[in-house]
This record gives C-alpha cells, structure tokens and sequence, in this order.
C-alpha cells in the first residue's frame, strides 16, 4: 500500500497539489488578462474628427494640417482646434487659451466653451494650442473627453522636441496623433474602468503568479542546498566527534567553542527529525503553501550545522598546531583586518570633514593611522612567533581579541570627537543621528579586507573568535561558561564591526536638510487652482507646460 501512495505521488506529484497549481496559475492568468483585453478593446479607432485652425502666429500651413488630422481615427466624436497664439509676453497659456476663446465666439465652427455651464469648455471639443515665441504648449479637453493630468503631459511631450526645432507643422501632428492614442478608451473613456481596476487586477495577478512560482523554485532550490549541507554534516559527523574531543575545555577559546559542540550534537538530533518530517517533495508539491517556510527553515539550520563543523575543525586544528593551522590563523585574522581597515577609512573621512581644522582631531586621526599601520606588522610578527613556536595559539586568539577591542575603542573615540568638534548650524541634529547610529547591532562583517597594500578574504561564519555571523552564539550564555563573553574566547566586545560605526558617523557629519524648494517644473495644473488665473470660475479640463 504505501509503495502505491509512493508511485502515485511520484507520478503526479499529488492530485491536491496538480489541482492547486493548476488553478493558480489559470486565476493568476484570468486576472492578467483583463487588462490588455480593456486596453486593446475596441481595436482601433473608428472616428474621423472634425477640424479647425486657428493660426493666429503664422507659423503652419493651416489647410494641409486639417486634412491629416482629418484622416487620424479616434475612438469616439471629437472636434478638434488648433490655436497658435501669438507674442512674447504669454505668461500663462491657460488664461490665453480661454481669453481668445470667450473673444472669438462667433469665429469658431463649434462652440468651445459649453453653452450649457460656462465653467468647462464644451463636450467633444479638443484644443491643442502653442505660443511659439512664448514657448509654452497646452491641451484642453470638454469634459467627457478628459484625460488625466499626466496624459496631458504626454501629449504636450509630444510635440515639444518638434516645437524646439521650429517644426510647428510636425509638432502640432504629433501632438494630434498622441491625442487620437489616448482619448476614447474603453470604458467610455472613464479611467477607473479601463485602466485603474483592470490594472489593479493584472498587478494582483501578476505579483501572485510571479510569488506562486518563486515559491515553489524557491523551496527546492533552498531544500537542495539545506540536503546539501545537511549531508556533508552527516559525513563529517565522526570526524567532528574525535576533533571535539582534543580541544582542551580549559582553554578559554576552546570551551567557548566546546559549548557551541554541544549545542551542536541536540541541533543535529532535532534537524534529523525535522528531514523526517519534511519528507521528499515532489513536483508540484513543491508549491505548497508551507513548504517553502519548512525548507528556508532547514536551509538555515543546516548551514549552521555545517558552518559550526568547521569551527570545530578550525579550534583542533589551530590549538594544536596541525597541518593547515595557517589557513585557519589567516581566517582568523580577517575580522581583525577589516575592522582595521574601517578605522583607517575613518581617519580618512575625519581628515577630508570640517572637523580637520582643529589641530587636535588632525593629529588624532594621525596617530590613529600610526596606529593601525603598527597593528598591521604585529599581526605579520605573530605569524612568524606562531611558525616558531615563540607565540602559542591560545596567546595568540587572546591577543586578537584585545586589537580588535583597542580599534573600536579608538574608532568609538575619533569618531565621537570628530562629531563633537562640529560647529556647524546643523550640529546638533548631525550629533542626535551619530549617536541614532551607534545603537545599531544588526551589521555584519563582509569576509574581506584591504590593507595597506595588501588585501584578502576569509569566512566569518568558520572563525573561532565571536562575531555576528558566528554559529549558536546563544550557546555561550546558556553554557555556563561565561555570560558576557569575556574569557570565553570570545569577543563580544566587538560584535559590531567599526565599519557600521564609520557608515554611522559619515551619514552625520555629512547630513544637510534637505532644499524645500520645488522641482522646478513648469507643468501647471488642470483645474482652476492651477491653470487660469484670471479665469473667473473656469474649471475646464486642460494644462500647459513649456518647452
């Protein structure tokens, strides 16, 4: 019976989980669809508008103008007018718009402003218009024929790199083209239901299909590496048992390290269960709804297995000098480096800041330079003190853990001296952030460093020392072997790396409020607030930018 429950699940992947799939993708795709089906639909335009030109500048040839936009389609009855409008002196186009449509009422083959409100210009009626000298475009519409403000906008972009040219002929087709493209949509024109609710359909479909299908790649990629590491676990375990046993537990570093062992060994026992429970997913199965959870879960768990095997591999290996100590002591070095590093970036920053002039920060950032340079050769003669048995590892992990302590004091100190020299009108807000600042604990180090001249890459996960990204870092305190880190081999004192202090400090003391004036653009309004200011209560639809 059950290698019958097995081959069916193999063969379909469930016939729950092929039912799922199935109908969230074919939902997923049903929401999509909605909008190109709304947007295309009807397909084309099937309406020749009516036309009349207006060139009071004299700057287009009026009778073959009305013939091509004569022969655009559009996709319902519109009337459309052209108007050049003459003079330099055209501050706002709106206000000239209206002005000569309110002044040529018996001029025009349509009434342009409604007979019936004479607050709107009239239905079905679009004006295009453009001051050439002023160099000001605009586009008005009556009400049933309005277009959002930034279909306005589009419009008038459309002509302007013609109008920049003089092209008023070109220009003002394209503009009626860009027009023709995007009155009279489906829905009657209304925005709500030929773009707002379809769009928000095809974004939920969209975003749901996209979410559906990671998750489910997404879970078996993250199961295939979480069996990855497990595995190598599973194949590392008896070696890892004997290396455990020659650490010597009365050795600060190496109890630390024994704590995190026996965390280790009730870790590994809980994710073997946690595998039996996960089981072998399959096909379609994968995009189940809480399969992604359970494998990011194990994902984790067992990197963690795997990255703390190493440590444990790493601390035999170091502590009694066994073949590959080197590659274990340069690693070990690294966060050491790049906090290093960090402070020497720091005298950089504090050099180039204001608080460079005065003398005593200068020479502080000096001797802190001197500083890391001199830390720099002592890392190299400890090298050379452990190759001839001069320095002893455990020695040698202590006095890492006091260089990495002495540079975040000494950056903790530049950097508060530094902030504090800042006499600035913004000093005080620029202080409030560095010390906002300080209180983060969530950076990690980055696993490479660069250092006078040198540089390099090691893998915080596998140190012995303490950092964030240390395995079972909880294992310390619940041990019993130290509570603070201190003496423990660790170095909580240093958890987060100096180079979160130098972002910190550089956000500060470079901080300005930001300008409170506007962007600059000339795009005015659709309405009365924006658009006519001398208008009376006019409220038609329409705007004008420059260009």
């Amino acid at each position: 019976m059950n290698h019958m429950k097995q081959s069916c699940r193999g063969g379909l992947g469930g016939i729950w989980s092929v039912t799922a799939f199935v109908a969230n993708v074919v939902v997923s795709l049903a929401l999509i669809a909605v909008l190109p089906i709304m947007v295309i639909w009807p397909f084309g335009g099937s309406h020749h508008p009516g036309v009349e030109i207006h060139d009071e500048a004299g700057v287009l040839q009026s009778e073959p103008l009305a013939k091509e936009i004569q022969a655009m389609r559009f996709r319902q009855d519109v009337h459309v007018a052209v108007l050049t409008v003459p003079g330099w002196d055209v501050d706002n186009l709106n206000d000239s718009v209206l002005e000569y449509a309110r002044s040529h009422q018996g001029d025009t083959d349509v009434p342009w402003i409604s007979t019936s409100n004479p607050n709107y210009w009239s239905d079905g009626l679009v004006i295009l218009a453009v001051a050439p000298e002023a160099r000001k475009v605009g586009c008005y519409f009556g009400e049933d024929v309005a277009v959002p403000l930034e279909q306005q906008a589009a419009i008038q972009n459309a002509a302007k790199e013609q109008y920049r040219r003089a092209d008023w002929y070109g220009g003002t087709l394209s503009m009626a083209a860009k027009t023709a493209d995007v009155i009279g949509r489906p829905g009657g024109g209304d925005m709500g239901t030929t773009y707002v609710l379809p769009g928000i359909s095809a974004l939920v479909g969209l975003v749901w299909l996209w979410w559906y299908l990671w998750r489910g790649f997404a879970a078996r990629r993250r199961a295939r590496e979480a069996l990855r590491h497990y595995s190598q676990v599973t194949h590392d375990y008896e070696t890892t048992e004997l290396l455990a046993g020659t650490i010597p537990e009365d050795e600060p570093h190496g109890a630390q390290v024994m704590a995190r062992y026996r965390w280790f060994r009730e870790e590994y026992e809980k994710v073997t269960r946690s595998w039996q429970d996960f089981g072998n997913p399959y096909r379609t199965q994968w995009f189940g709804m809480s399969v992604l959870r359970r494998a990011t879960e194990l994902q984790k768990r067992s990197e963690l297995l795997d990255s703390l095997d190493d440590v444990i591999a790493n601390t035999a290996t170091f502590l009694s000098l066994s073949p590959g100590w080197d590659r274990v002591w340069s690693n070990e070095q690294g966060p050491v480096l790049e906090d290093l590093q960090s402070l020497r970036r720091l005298c950089h920053q504090v050099d180039s800041s204001d608080a460079a002039e005065n003398g005593s920060i200068a020479e502080r950032a000096k001797q802190e330079r001197d500083w890391v340079r001199s830390r720099k050769q002592r890392l190299d003669d400890m090298t050379a003190g452990l190759e001839d048995g001069s320095l002893q590892p455990s020695a040698a992990l202590d006095e890492l853990d006091e260089i990495a302590s002495e540079t975040k004091t000494k950056a903790s100190r530049l950097a508060r001296e530094a902030i504090d020299a800042d006499t600035s009108s913004y000093a005080d807000e620029r202080r409030r952030r560095y010390d906002d600042s300080v209180s983060s604990t969530d950076a990690a180090y980055a696993g490479y460093w660069y250092l006078g001249g040198g540089h390099g890459s090691y893998n915080p996960h596998s140190t012995i020392r303490l950092n964030p990204s240390s395995p079972a870092i909880s294992a310390i305190g619940s041990s019993g072997s130290s509570s603070s880190g201190v003496g423990a081999g660790g170095s909580f004192s240093s958890f987060t790396p100096v180079s979160d202090l130098v972002v910190g400090y550089s956000s500060a003391s470079s901080y300005t409020p930001s300008s409170s004036s506007g962007s600059g653009s000339s795009f005015s309004g659709s309405s009365f607030s924006g658009g006519y200011s001398g208008g009376g209560g006019f409220s038609g639809s329409g705007s004008s930018s420059s260009f």
